[in-house]
């Protein structure tokens, strides 16, 4: 090599080095852009207000936040569990009928308790089932045929025979089938999986619902001031709590309530409320590179919540597995968040736990809960916080 060129080559490496090292951000780890890896500011760094509860107004103090529907819901399946726990108390018959007609808000009285308008409205679960797919609407209402058909038994259960398990010591009674399983829960948690897991995260948190208007009110004049896009953010977050000041309130069903189980270990119901927060306001703002990453969060910390729960009823499992009744109603509840997990965007997408593995874990386990192995459930736990990275934490969750 000559001198020149020499010169030349020294000289670029120089510009280059000097761009990577000056490279140019928010540097101010309080803005809602901050970049770790900005060496120096550039006076891009944007400060929103996020409120901490779910409440958004407009310019001119209209509320924005609308998930009535989503409420509607969270109701129906909280009326569908009160009857099917019922049945854990012999001599007490369900009607599948009812229950069938809830799930599809069919020829069914609902009590209403928060006055929402429930037996007005067309709203229903069934519909908004895994995005109406049939063959998982039809397996939700054969659980149900199985649940009515055991409540009619009226005899006590016991390994190899159907009926209420008494309890045990620990938990019970419950109404199982001959194998250990309690319907009630592959009902509540697969529709929570189901309906609300998958409607927040494939469907209203998904490129279709967010690629939506967001310069106009959808019909400020009827009282709807907020934007499309405003609304469907609205709507996934009534999917995962009905309230808006979670977890003060909203801590005691479904995925309000399992979030903040898992909040001593994994931080699930701040992370989770947080990013609910961060996005609407990033939406309010137009900017939505904010939104994506508060809503890839969302995704990614709900589906912890579903597998961090799936392992902490395989650790109850193991820590009761000659406790029949308790065995089997937590391993119920294991194997339904496992399966659930088959309903959430990362696993849709490809972006995580696959079909496979969801079948592989749950075959570790398999049907026959009163026969369950220890190192059967051993192996389940391993290799569903493998997958997740929970390895550290798989023994306290």
């Amino acid at each position: 090599m000559n001198k020149s060129s020499f010169i030349v080559v020294s000289a670029s490496l120089l510009v280059l080095f000097a761009a990577f090292s000056c490279k140019r951000g928010c540097t101010d780890i309080n803005a809602e852009n901050y970049n770790a890896s900005a060496k120096k500011d550039n006076g891009s760094c944007i400060y929103y207000q996020v409120p901490t509860t779910y409440e958004f107004v407009d310019e001119y103090g209209n509320n924005t936040v609308s998930f009535t529907g989503q409420q509607i819901r969270l109701d129906m399946l909280s009326e569908m569990v009160a009857i099917m726990k019922s049945a854990n108390t012999q001599g007490t018959t369900i009607k599948g009928e009812d229950l069938k007609n809830m799930f599809a808000n069919s020829n069914y009285v609902w009590d209403d308790i928060q006055a929402l308008g429930i037996n007005e409205s067309t709203k229903q679960l069934k519909n908004k089932c895994a995005g109406g797919d049939v063959t998982i609407t039809d397996l939700f209402d054969n659980y149900i045929d199985s649940i009515a058909s055991l409540s009619s038994l009226d005899q006590v259960g016991s390994a190899g025979t159907a009926g209420v398990y008494p309890n045990d010591g620990v938990k019970g009674p419950y109404l199982m089938n001959a194998n250990g399983l309690e319907y009630h829960q592959w009902i509540e948690k697969g529709l929570m999986s189901s309906v609300f897991y998958y409607q927040m995260t494939e469907v209203y948190l998904g490129d279709g619902k967010m690629n939506v208007d967001n310069t106009s009110a959808v019909d400020s004049t009827n009282g709807k001031y907020y934007t499309t896009m405003e609304h469907h953010w609205d709507e996934a977050y009534g999917y995962f709590t009905s309230e808006i000041d979670y977890p003060s309130s909203g801590t005691d069903r479904f995925w309000g309530k399992y979030a903040a189980g898992r909040e001593n270990v994994l931080g699930s119901q701040t992370k989770i409320m947080e990013a609910f927060l961060k996005g609407r306001t990033a939406i309010i703002n137009n900017d939505f590179t904010e939104r994506d990453a508060q809503r890839m969060i969302i995704k990614d910390e709900m589906e912890k919540v579903v597998a961090g729960t799936a392992i902490h009823y395989l650790n109850q499992a193991i820590n009761n597995l000659t406790k029949n009744t308790t065995r089997n109603h937590v391993l119920s509840e294991a194997t339904a968040f496992i399966d659930g997990l088959k309903y959430g965007a990362n696993c849709i997408d490809g972006n995580s736990i696959s079909q496979t593995e969801i079948t592989e874990i749950l075959n570790m386990i398999g049907t026959d809960y009163n026969n369950v192995t220890l190192s059967d459930l051993q192996a389940a736990k391993n290799k569903l916080s493998g997958i997740f990275g929970m390895d550290a934490v798989k023994d306290v969750l």
